[in-house]
């Protein structure tokens, strides 16, 4: 991981790392964070078409950025990705429960 990274980012990575898969991390797609619904993928999982997004209170909270990362979720879905955010409060407190399920492209029930 070349760029600096959160503690959950690194809690993610480590997990992965552990259990051998495959990943991408901080991945610019669709021109990233200068184009409109561009994005910055946290992880991308290239053998099983997977986008992570780690959804920290701090970056995505407010209509804004809720409005934006809808537009970016529906791009990376047209890319063929399944998206999944990861909430930060997951990561701290059913970490293994939390990443299990989105190895299978799917979310913690909110």
């Amino acid at each position: 991981m070349d760029r600096a990274a959160s503690d959950l980012e690194i809690i993610v990575a480590n997990w992965l790392s552990r259990r051998k898969i495959t990943f991408d991390f901080q991945t610019s797609l669709a021109g990233g964070i200068f184009a409109l619904g561009g994005a910055v993928v946290d992880f991308i999982i290239p053998d099983r078409a997977l986008a992570w997004r780690i959804q920290g209170e701090y970056w995505h909270r407010g209509v804004e950025k809720t409005g934006s990362d809808t537009v970016q979720k529906e791009i990376l879905t047209g890319m063929g990705y399944t998206v999944v955010d990861i909430l930060a409060d997951d990561i701290e407190n059913r970490l293994e429960q939390t990443l299990s399920l989105a190895l299978q492209g799917q979310e913690m029930l909110r």
